[in-house]
């Protein structure tokens, strides 16, 4: 008999170690959901500013090169007619 309590004590003991894991485990995958969806919701603002910046960049390029084009344009007027 008091073999059998024994075990019944060291199997109640094994099962409630067993449902602790399970709730932490479950508290975790439920914090690593979280994480992973912040992460996900991070990478979406990230691309669409880097959207932002290259579309910027390229109208800055635009520009530049128009800037370029006007200096040649004035400089050549002033050669042509110093």
């Amino acid at each position: 008999m008091l073999l059998t309590c024994f075990d019944s004590k060291n199997h109640q003991r094994s099962l409630d170690a067993m449902q602790i894991n399970l709730e932490a485990e479950s508290r975790n995958k439920v914090e690593a959901m979280r994480v992973k969806k912040k992460l996900e919701q991070d990478i979406n603002d990230l691309e669409m500013t880097l959207d932002g910046v290259n579309k910027a960049k390229a109208e800055t390029e635009r520009n530049f090169k128009k800037y370029q084009q006007q200096i040649r344009d004035l400089q050549q007027v002033t050669f042509s007619t110093s």
